[in-house]
């Protein structure tokens, strides 16, 4: 994909230059869209043409070494975008083949930072912990893979990757014993639960997502 027409893009809240463009995914074949999440709440699939136009920019990652700053003047050359914010917007663009050209932010690989997404935990501490050591979890600092709770920290040996804890994490969605919860709307009554952080190489496992609302990237429209 080569993209002619764009400028550059400020966040509000970090220092990281982007990009903005448009594209019209519906014509678009030859770029690969590397997706990492679930989606949760599908989005009201109902096809509507003005509602697309309402969208916020999609954001999405390229290029490891690439420096937008330096770019402005040439045509960029895109083979593999990776989305970072946008799941369900993009869920429903796919659903539906809009024949429209929507906003989009790229930044460069490496001015991503992902963190985990917050999830409060829907019972009393007590139950939780129980279940945690009825799962094979124990109190560990060491592990690579782990469960973070108010700085204390559990794991289970038997997990030796994150796509094995994230899928933990999954079950513990299902079963209502935790529900997602932004990173700046935390209250000081929430008891919250973390995971290692996912890093973006991560993504790219072939056939995996992550459960729904499993990483806070930054930088954020």
């Amino acid at each position: 994909m080569i993209i002619n027409n764009f400028e550059k893009y400020n966040f509000k809240n970090s220092e990281v230059r982007g990009i903005i463009t448009f594209i019209n995914f519906s014509l678009e074949k030859d770029v690969e869209i590397i997706l990492h999440e679930e989606t949760q709440d599908k989005y009201q699939q109902v096809r509507d043409l003005e509602t697309i136009k309402s969208f916020p920019p999609l954001v999405f990652s390229t290029g490891e070494d690439q420096d937008f700053t330096n770019t402005l003047n040439t045509p960029l050359q895109v083979k593999k975008l990776t989305l970072l914010d946008g799941h369900h917007r993009f869920e429903h663009l796919n659903l539906y083949n809009y024949d429209y050209s929507i906003p989009v932010v790229l930044i460069s690989n490496k001015d991503v930072t992902v963190q985990s997404y917050n999830s409060k935990i829907n019972v009393n501490r007590e139950t939780f912990i129980d279940y945690l050591f009825a799962s094979n979890f124990k109190s560990s600092s060491s592990s690579k893979y782990f469960i973070e709770i108010e700085d204390c920290r559990y794991s289970n040996i038997e997990i030796d990757s994150i796509y094995e804890l994230y899928d933990f994490k999954r079950k513990l969605i299902k079963q209502d014993f935790i529900i997602p919860f932004p990173n700046d709307m935390v209250n000081d009554d929430d008891l919250i639960i973390n995971f290692t952080p996912i890093q973006l190489v991560e993504f790219y496992k072939k056939n995996y997502l992550f459960p729904p609302k499993s990483t806070w990237i930054s930088p954020r429209i």
